[in-house]
């Protein structure tokens, strides 16, 4: 038996069970490089229960920007308008795949946004156009950037993410990360709403500590925390974030050289805005550009199921909430010989259907 794993029938609240949650916080903040002064604790309902738990209990102290440029930054406007009923609240689009501009941010407000869209691959660079001397609180999601890109937590005061999108641990389970910043917050303003105790990282300005020394409001999985564990162990053996960073640009570029070297398929996002653990297609067939929307998901849906019935199984096919495009994920979990055996079968599997339209 591996070490821990007989924690997997313990409970959350024993000893061991209490410690291995401990040494996952500790972990986390090791590999992703956090600073020492920002807590990390741990939500129930993956990213989606963490980033609520952050609108739900932080905004309403002042006005609002959210950037509602992608599927879950709209997700996120839809709460802060609808659920939450804010009235001071300026909502910046964008069209898709792209990400939304930055140049009339206000730092007297707070700012809802996705570091990293999961659902067209584009992706925030740098964060300079986030004010140090800012007033407001930045609350990000950044679920698909963890593991994967420098996060610059300076310009970050409360974030969200989830463990299976980085390296690959179970999705059950949220992370809010939140600086001192966000402590004072939570400190001298109460919500006018009632919060659902799933949520309650705080309660009267007194703010429950206990969640970022791993007691967490409810029961976790431990099976999924040792999976999460182990996953954090061999990041931490390969050395950290800065090796799955190499990691993830060594594949970006091979799959970039890929896309130079063949006509079928072109990135869907532009290289400045592109993030380099999400590689998002579009085809470039003229009889693939004339059919209709419906038509073009159906035709990516064949191709998605020749690849599984070869074996591939993979989930590769764009979130149905966008346009249609095919979605690969090259984060620091795939090796390059894996993307090198799976693109020319995703390529041949659309040549045969684009075939069937003559």
């Amino acid at each position: 038996m591996n070490p821990g794993r007989e924690l997997l029938g313990r409970s959350h609240r024993s000893q061991d069970g209490l410690e291995r949650i401990q040494q996952t916080i500790q972990l986390i903040k090791k590999v992703l490089q956090i600073p020492d002064e920002y807590l990390v604790g741990f939500i129930s309902g993956s990213n989606t229960g963490a980033m609520e738990t952050l609108l739900w209990t932080l905004l309403g102290e002042r006005g609002v920007d959210t950037f509602a440029g992608c599927v879950f930054g709209k997700a996120w406007t839809h709460d802060i308008v609808n659920e939450l009923k804010l009235k001071d609240v300026r909502i910046f689009e964008s069209q898709f795949p792209n990400l939304c501009k930055t140049n009339e941010i206000d730092a007297d407000r707070d700012l809802v946004f996705c570091l990293t869209s999961t659902t067209s691959g584009a992706s925030y660079k740098n964060l300079d156009w986030i004010s140090d001397n800012r007033n407001g609180l930045t609350i990000c999601d950044a679920t698909s950037s963890v593991f994967c890109h420098n996060i610059y937590w300076g310009k970050l005061d409360a974030t969200a993410f989830s463990w299976q999108k980085g390296i690959g641990g179970e999705a059950g389970i949220g992370t809010i990360v939140i600086n001192r910043r966000t402590i004072a917050r939570l400190e001298s303003y109460q919500p006018s709403w009632p919060i659902p105790r799933i949520f309650r990282i705080a309660s009267n300005k007194e703010v429950n500590f206990k969640i970022f020394e791993g007691c967490t409001i409810n029961t976790p999985s431990m099976m999924c925390m040792e999976d999460f564990f182990e996953a954090l162990a061999w990041a931490d053996s390969i050395g950290g974030l800065n090796s799955l960073v190499r990691k993830v640009e060594e594949n970006y570029v091979w799959v970039s050289q890929w896309v130079e070297q063949q006509s079928l398929f072109r990135f869907l996002v532009d290289e400045n805005e592109r993030a380099h653990n999400i590689a998002c297609f579009v085809i470039n067939d003229e009889r693939y550009q004339a059919l209709s929307k419906k038509n073009k998901w159906d035709l990516l849906k064949k191709v998605v199921k020749i690849c599984d019935e070869e074996g591939s199984g993979h989930d590769f096919l764009g979130h149905i909430a966008t346009e249609p495009h095919l979605r690969v994920w090259i984060g620091p979990t795939i090796d390059i010989a894996d993307i090198a055996h799976f693109l020319p079968r995703m390529e041949r599997a659309c040549r045969i259907i684009l075939n069937d339209l003559r």
